[in-house]
């Protein structure tokens, strides 16, 4: 009784996701943007709490640094979340060096996996336009659905400025949104490898033995 009393206050006090993650006054932190109503943080700008690496220390080879989780470009493991997603929009911003490769997994299985059935999928992130990668396949390219679904068009912006991304998972359906353009809008009636992907699992930020770096990393519900 007690309990659905306070869910009743908070429900009527305006209580959301993203109020509970401001902090514990409801105010943003400084230096820290305000996040959409019913968004979470999923980085509080100073520590890595929420994350580690998958295999061995995560001081190895990330940090965070000035509001960013940096991949410091050593040798070592992906970064994975603590919690589990389903269906849910994922929004972030990345930063590449010139040449840079990188990759958001999605619901991805403890080990990582995103190839084939019950992975997860990797959003890739790609500094598209350095000559290294002139021949790749189209689903190679930032944005895409890692083999699966290509980027179109691509909007990449030049290695050394902050891209925006935006993940849509909802069922089988993946969504892809860089820098304010939809990319990717990938139906599992059109792309059927999408059915056989786990409809749940880790997020997971890539190291691929070069510098990276994240911000202002949210997770909300799906849109529709």
């Amino acid at each position: 009784m007690r309990l659905t009393v306070l869910v009743a206050m908070l429900l009527g006090m305006g209580f959301s996701w993203a109020k509970a993650a401001e902090g514990p006054s409801g105010s943003v932190q400084p230096g820290e943007k305000p996040i959409e109503e019913g968004f979470l943080r999923l980085f509080d700008g100073r520590t890595l709490a929420g994350w580690q690496a998958a295999n061995g220390p995560t001081e190895a080879c990330w940090k965070a640094e000035d509001g960013m989780i940096v991949c410091t470009g050593k040798r070592g493991s992906w970064l994975r979340s603590l919690e589990q997603y389903g269906d849910f929009n994922l929004r972030l911003e990345y930063k590449l060096k010139p040449g840079g490769n990188s990759g958001v997994y999605v619901r991805v299985p403890k080990d990582g996996d995103h190839h084939g059935k019950d992975a997860g999928v990797e959003v890739q992130i790609l500094d598209d336009a350095h000559p290294r990668y002139a021949k790749l396949k189209p689903y190679q390219f930032s944005g895409s659905a890692y083999a699966i679904a290509p980027a179109h068009p691509r909007v990449s912006l030049p290695a050394g400025q902050w891209n925006r991304m935006e993940i849509n998972c909802r069922g089988a359906d993946y969504r892809v949104t860089h820098n304010g353009v939809v990319v990717v809008d990938a139906k599992a009636d059109e792309f059927p490898a999408l059915k056989d992907r786990a409809p749940r699992g880790y997020l997971g930020l890539q190291n691929h033995h070069e510098e990276v770096w994240f911000r202002h990393l949210r997770i909300g519900p799906p849109q529709p």
